[in-house]
């Protein structure tokens, strides 16, 4: 075991308990707001917060695109998207959540 292994295996972005490690960044930033986890599969991810669970991020995995829903601030309806990549599909859940949690 060289030592770039035994840094990723403690890598706490790589010890979240989501399935899909591909959003565990956004695992941990969830969390760190008080977010957690409502669906942890492989090809569907949501997150509510405790007291408003009609306000989620909603990510469905499927073999050609990422579908991202993101609720509307201040209101009961929810925005769907779409996206090629994980990067693309992460860097616009996150610029949403900040701008939801403002």
């Amino acid at each position: 075991m060289n030592s770039n292994d035994n840094m990723l295996s403690s890598d706490p972005i790589l010890q979240s308990d989501i399935k899909n490690k591909g959003f565990a960044i956004l695992d941990s930033m969830f969390k760190k707001n008080g977010w957690h986890l409502v669906k942890n599969e492989m090809t569907w991810i949501n997150y509510s917060v405790n007291g408003d669970e009609t306000s989620f991020f909603d990510i469905k995995i499927t073999a050609d695109k990422i579908i991202v829903s993101v609720p509307v601030k201040n209101s009961i309806f929810q925005y769907v998207t779409t996206f090629k990549s994980y990067y693309d599909a992460s860097e616009y859940i996150e610029q949403r959540f900040l701008d939801y949690i403002k």
